[in-house]
């Protein structure tokens, strides 16, 4: 074994992961710098939800070329710079300016979710000559339903009031407005509740 290059490799591997589990600055209250700080309240973020943060920051802290991260209700007042990125947990977005070229923005928000049991092939435990191993089986298997989205809430996930440049990404579960239109989004779920009360 070549160890000095085990060590190598192996390090780079951390590296990757480690990037991949601080991806991108952070906005809202636990920000590195004042600019992305913003100025945080708390405020309902979805009808019918619980207290969360509502973070509102200049545009011009935001960097070209730039991965950003948040969570809640984020208000971007001017523009976002091209080819950043922007990742909403479990909120909305609204930019009052443009958004560059190449920009990816990303929101989710809550979506409840039950668990069915069917026969299907799955993965699961065996025991086989003397041991517990994996393997693929026709079985009664748990499969994730989704329901749809969690609070029935009117607002936008997305909301941008200026122009959106060109090969821009936007993808959430919710509503995607631009200049006030509403945008044909493939993969928005209507509210679990209006979902069980129209079946």
């Amino acid at each position: 074994m070549n160890i000095p290059g085990f060590f190598k490799k192996t390090g780079l591997i951390l590296a990757f992961a480690a990037a991949l589990a601080g991806c991108g600055k952070t906005i809202g209250p636990q920000a590195e710098t004042p600019d992305l700080r913003g100025e945080t309240s708390i405020t309902q973020v979805f009808n019918g939800g619980p207290q969360g943060n509502m973070t509102r920051i200049q545009g011009a802290a935001l960097q070209a070329k730039e991965s950003y991260r948040a969570s809640g209700k984020i208000i971007i007042e001017g523009d976002v710079p091209a080819k950043s990125s922007i990742n909403v947990d479990s909120g909305k977005l609204l930019v009052t300016g443009n958004v560059g070229d190449g920009v990816s923005i990303h929101v989710s928000q809550p979506i409840k979710t039950h668990n069915e049991n069917y026969p299907d092939f799955c993965y699961g435990y065996d025991f086989m000559a003397g041991k517990f191993k994996y393997s693929y089986k026709f079985s009664g298997c748990d499969h994730t339903v989704t329901d749809g989205l969690k609070y029935n809430d009117s607002e936008a996930a997305v909301e941008i009031k200026g122009n959106v440049g060109k090969d821009v990404s936007i993808s959430t579960p919710g509503k995607i407005v631009i200049h006030g239109q509403q945008l044909a989004n493939k993969h928005q779920l209507a509210p679990a509740a209006l979902k069980k009360a129209g079946s």
